[in-house]
């Protein structure tokens, strides 16, 4: 085991190096000109902060600097990591919007601020290695699913000073402790993880719903509150201990919910679709129909089956080590989480889709699901997975083709949402390809891959309008 963790992290370490050479290479004019600046541009922000122009420019990548490398929501952690949560600015208020462990880890690391990207880049390395060991140990399709999980378009949010990395990370670390029969662990965990993102909430629902799907199965009440006691009660304590620190500065109880007021809150029926940028709706388009409906739609049939099924007289426990039974459990969880999101976009975004990748593909649930799709698939026939394939892509360009906001597809700005698209026959067909196949397809698969990293990660440089 402990030449795969090494062997995983020495992959860990080579894609960001690979990261970090093509992203230097492309800040150079004649080097960018002659490859990138011949399929595509980059932007360019001038103006104030009220009054600004964002336009397209052939200029070679930005350097990472002191002044571009905090912006959007890596501005506000910045401040928390500095003041916390003190009146200091007059978007103070804005800061209660965002939990506070990151921005804590950060402070007591003594990190400096310009290596923060390749500490929180390695805090992703990290977490994605537990959940790999987690899911996938022993299965031949480890090393595969390991790379396609660094490489996949939505990873770019783990090279930002964001706090989905460590998001990632403690919900590993909490599982770790699951896995291993170890309360204390998992409890500890999952109160860090309570305290990175307000996501958190979305996963509460998420437990609940699957514990009340079990209780559906073994009708035993007392078993049901047991256990979503012991699931939760760290989550709870997490998300307190946040109310406590926001309290302090701001003498609000609800200083997180009073945040609300802040973006305008409606829902998407019968408003037309937008975005704030292309590059951001490619990929937000994929994550919608390809992960959130079916999440959604599985949900519905997991929790009707249980319902309509006979009682079963077995009770296990999350908490007993049974491997099998926590990797369904959190397989369930997870497609949960993202069918929660799915419904609270819908219900309160007005069909604004910015950062809805990054809700559902950058966060560790993503990648239960991913590193659980080999055995689920693995019976699955193949007429049926040709069929998925198939209906999931019409969806996706018959939408792409018949919403006004997109105009020409065939650019490079898609390129995300064609990334992503080619991974869904890596993951249902894996099975059929020998292990020459499968590197030949990451080989060929790599290079766009870190080239489409890179392009956002300088459209984030740049200011322009983000795409999560």
């Amino acid at each position: 085991m402990l030449l795969k963790i090494l062997l995983k992290f020495s992959i860990v370490i080579a894609v960001y190096i690979l990261f970090s050479a093509v992203f230097s290479l492309l800040q150079n004019r004649t080097i960018y000109d002659n490859t990138l600046g011949m399929v595509s541009t980059n932007y360019e922000r001038s103006g104030t902060a009220k009054r600004y122009i964002i336009y397209k420019v052939s200029d070679p990548y930005n350097g990472v600097t002191e002044t571009n490398a905090y912006n959007w929501d890596a501005a506000y952690y910045l401040t928390i990591r500095n003041k916390l949560y003190a009146d200091i600015d007059p978007h103070y208020v804005d800061r209660y919007a965002f939990y506070p462990f990151f921005p804590i880890i950060w402070k007591v690391s003594g990190i400096r601020s310009q290596n923060i990207i390749l500490v929180n880049y390695l805090f992703f390395g990290l977490g994605i290695i537990l959940l790999s060991q987690l899911f996938m140990k022993n299965k031949p399709q480890d090393i595969f699913f390991f790379i396609l999980a660094l490489l996949i378009p939505s990873a770019i949010v783990f090279y930002l000073p964001y706090a989905e990395s460590l998001f990632v990370l403690t919900l590993a670390i909490a599982l770790w402790g699951l896995f291993r029969q170890k309360y204390w662990l998992y409890f500890i965990g999952m109160i860090f993880f309570s305290m990175t993102r307000p996501a958190v909430i979305v996963l509460m629902v998420a437990f609940i719903g699957t514990d009340i799907v079990n209780l559906f199965r073994h009708r035993n009440f007392k078993h049901f509150l047991r256990q979503s006691g012991l699931t939760i009660a760290p989550v709870m304590l997490g998300c307190l201990a946040v109310i406590v620190i926001q309290y302090y500065y701001s003498g609000s109880w609800t200083a997180y919910f009073d945040t609300d007021d802040l973006w305008p809150k409606e829902s998407g029926f019968l408003n037309k679709i937008s975005d704030w940028s292309t590059e951001g709706f490619g990929m937000n388009s994929f994550s919608v129909i390809f992960l959130a409906v079916p999440a959604f739609i599985y949900s519905i049939i997991l929790g009707l089956s249980a319902l309509l099924k006979k009682s079963q007289k077995n009770l296990v426990s999350l908490f007993d080590g049974n491997e099998s039974y926590i990797k369904e459990y959190m397989f369930n969880v997870s497609m949960m989480f993202m069918a929660g999101i799915l419904g609270y976009f819908f219900l309160t975004s007005g069909n604004v889709l910015n950062g809805f990748f990054r809700y559902t593909m950058a966060v560790p649930f993503f990648y239960i699901i991913l590193f659980q799709l080999p055995d689920k698939l693995q019976n699955v026939a193949l007429k049926y997975k040709i069929g998925l394939m198939v209906l999931t892509a019409v969806m996706l360009f018959s939408s792409l083709l018949n919403i006004h906001y997109t105009g020409n597809v065939w650019r490079f700005e898609y390129l995300g949402l064609y990334l992503l698209v080619l991974i869904v026959p890596f993951i249902l067909f894996e099975q059929y390809l020998s292990q020459n196949a499968k590197y030949w397809a990451i080989l060929l698969y790599i290079i766009p891959a870190i080239v489409w990293h890179t392009y956002l990660f300088n459209m984030y440089l740049s200011n322009a309008w983000i795409y999560t």
